[in-house]
C-alpha cells in the first residue's frame, strides 16, 4: 500500500502539504498546520479519504488549521474597540506566519486562500529508512 501527501500549488510559495500531529498519547488537542517541506508533511495511505475512520478525523483539515478556539494552533483571532463597533484582527504564528508573510498576502487573503485551494493526494517520495525492501 502507497503513502500519499495532501498538497496544494500556491502561486508564491510553491507546493504546500497538510501537517497532522495526534497528541491523543499525551491528552492534547491534535495539531493541524501547514508546511512547504515534505520532510514535515504526514503522510497518509493511499485512498485515505475513502476509509471512514481518516476522512472523518481530516475532512476538516484546513477548518482546524484557522481555527480561533484552538489554545495550541498558530490563527488567533481578537475583536479590537472601534467607534463604529469591533474590527477583527487576525494573526499567526509559528510556520502559518511564516509561509503568510513568504506568501505576500495578508493575514485575510493567505487564509481565504487556503480555504479555497484544490487540495488533492500525491504519491509521496519513498525515503529509504521508510521504504521496506524484498
Amino acid at each position: 500500500m502507497g503513502e500519499v501527501f495532501v498538497s496544494t500549488v500556491h502561486p508564491a510559495l510553491g507546493r504546500l502539504y497538510w501537517v497532522y500531529t495526534s497528541n491523543a498519547d499525551c491528552n492534547y488537542p491534535d495539531h493541524y498546520s501547514l508546511t512547504d517541506w515534505s520532510e514535515l508533511a504526514t503522510r497518509f495511505p493511499k485512498g485515505w479519504r475513502d476509509h471512514q475512520y481518516y476522512h472523518w478525523k481530516h475532512r476538516s483539515h484546513i477548518s482546524q488549521v484557522f481555527e480561533p478556539e484552538d489554545p495550541y494552533g498558530d490563527y488567533f483571532e481578537q475583536y479590537e474597540e472601534e467607534e463604529a463597533g469591533g474590527v477583527l484582527e487576525q494573526r499567526l504564528s509559528g510556520l502559518l506566519a511564516n509561509l503568510q508573510e513568504k506568501s505576500g498576502q495578508t493575514v485575510e487573503e493567505f487564509r481565504h486562500w487556503m480555504f479555497r485551494a484544490t487540495w488533492v493526494d500525491v504519491p509521496a517520495l519513498c525515503i529509504v529508512e521508510n521504504c521496506a525492501y524484498g
